[in-house]
């Protein structure tokens, strides 16, 4: 019983010492082997909630066992755009003192786009910043000799740009002492690390338990992450990217999956005539070739592609029209949407779709800003079971059908800049992609 108290007291002085834990993490971006500059960085507490946002030229995340997150440098806090990225438009909290503040909104090549000025008070100021088309603009603030900038990524844009003010904010920001966040020892932590390249926006996800002094590097993809979902799982334990296009999450790559979620197996059809007269699921990988499966997965009759239970849990292949709302958010005007044809030309929608490798040459238009990664896996043919146009098309079914016979599906084609819509027969083996419900 004498010792009650010394056992409570050790005990005491473990806990004060876990929770008064420093742990300092730096954030690095590669792209294409190659160190690029993050841009923001969100940070998302997984186990107890709440988030906060790093922004360039900061990039280093300090964990205070007792306090949640350690106080910013009050300079590189000065000005904060959320959401950002974001569609259409953001808002924008700036430290000011008083007197005259010059506010200009230009696009990633310099272009004037909007400018405003006006006499303000010394607080937080709330701006409302809208970006007239997709892309990464730069918002620069300038008072006296001071000058800030800060890159806003937008997704989507909304007619015509807006620079506006919101007044002032009483209490000052809400994120600027970052309220909004707390950690303690064993949480699980998500970053999503943000970064421009030509114009295109790149980033990546990592999951982690912080436990020490660390550095961690993003290997950034073109394509904004999926906040929620940076990654999904398919029955047979493939990963899959997923990037927000819009307001879905999409995978950014194709189906490999050999069995639908409930463990039944998909039959691996390799004889060609077995394959014209299917009427029901089956897969197959060009050529027959396992390699191929690596780069472009497998190919799916449409048979397979309308079981609802081909996708993870909480995933469905796109219908028609949930291809036309991705179409959408890329530019495609509604004019074109229900076309059979090749549509949104002008927009560059299948460029923005079309990974630049992997495709034989010409491969016009190509960017992958979207995310959505289009590899040309070519298909096999519904009558005579061949494969054909590896490297030059890529082929997407959609889970609406068109008829008795046929269903809606996408193609992209490496000499084309828009996005191919028809209905094909059924017996046709086309990639999958999966978007979640």
């Amino acid at each position: 019983m004498k010792r009650f108290p010394t056992l409570v007291l050790v005990l005491l002085v473990l806990i004060s010492s876990v929770r008064s834990q420093v742990i300092t993490i730096t954030f690095e971006g590669m792209l294409n082997g190659a160190p690029v500059p993050l841009d923001s960085i969100l940070v998302m507490n997984l186990t107890s909630g709440g988030d906060t946002t790093i922004y360039f030229p900061n990039n280093v995340l300090v964990l205070d066992g007792t306090t949640g997150i350690a106080p910013g440098n009050p300079s590189v806090m000065a000005m904060q755009s959320w959401p950002n990225p974001f569609a259409g438009s953001t808002e924008v909290a700036l430290r000011a003192t008083s007197g005259e503040l010059l506010l200009t909104l230009q696009d990633a090549t310099g272009r004037w786009l909007k400018s405003h000025t006006l006499e303000v008070a010394e607080g937080v100021h709330r701006f409302r910043i809208g970006c007239g088309q997709p892309g990464v603009h730069l918002l620069t603030a300038r008072q006296g000799a001071e000058s800030r900038t800060v890159r806003l990524m937008a997704i989507e844009g909304q007619g015509d740009p807006d620079l506006r003010h919101n007044g002032l904010w009483a209490s000052g920001s809400a994120k600027d002492n970052r309220s909004l966040f707390t950690w303690t020892p064993g949480d699980e932590l998500r970053y999503i690390g943000h970064a421009t390249d030509v114009g295109i926006v790149h980033s990546a996800a990592m999951d982690e338990v912080p436990v020490a002094t660390a550095t961690r590097t993003f290997e950034l993809f073109a394509g904004l992450v999926c906040p929620g979902t940076p990654t999904v799982t398919d029955i047979d334990g493939n990963i899959y990217p997923v990037v927000q296009i819009g307001n879905q999450c999409w995978m950014a790559a194709n189906l490999k999956t050999t069995r639908y979620r409930d463990g039944i197996i998909i039959p691996n059809v390799t004889d060609n005539t077995d394959w014209t007269q299917l009427t029901s699921g089956a897969w197959c990988n060009y050529n027959n070739s396992p390699g191929n499966d690596t780069t472009f997965g497998k190919l799916y009759n449409w048979y397979a592609a309308a079981n609802p239970l081909i996708c993870p849990q909480g995933w469905h292949v796109p219908t028609d029209a949930e291809w036309q709302q991705l179409e959408s958010a890329l530019g495609m005007p509604g004019s074109e949407l229900g076309q059979t044809s090749f549509r949104g030309i002008a927009q560059n929608v299948g460029g923005k779709m079309k990974t630049t490798t992997s495709w034989n040459a010409p491969n016009h238009g190509a960017t992958n800003e979207s995310g959505f990664s289009g590899l040309p896996g070519g298909h096999r043919d519904s009558g005579t079971g061949a494969f054909t146009t590896i490297g030059s098309y890529g082929n997407w079914w959609s889970a609406s059908e068109s008829g008795v016979e046929s269903a809606w599906r996408r193609v992209l084609y490496g000499i084309m800049v828009g996005i191919y819509r028809d209905a094909y027969y059924k017996r046709n083996g086309f990639c999958l992609r999966c978007l979640r419900d």
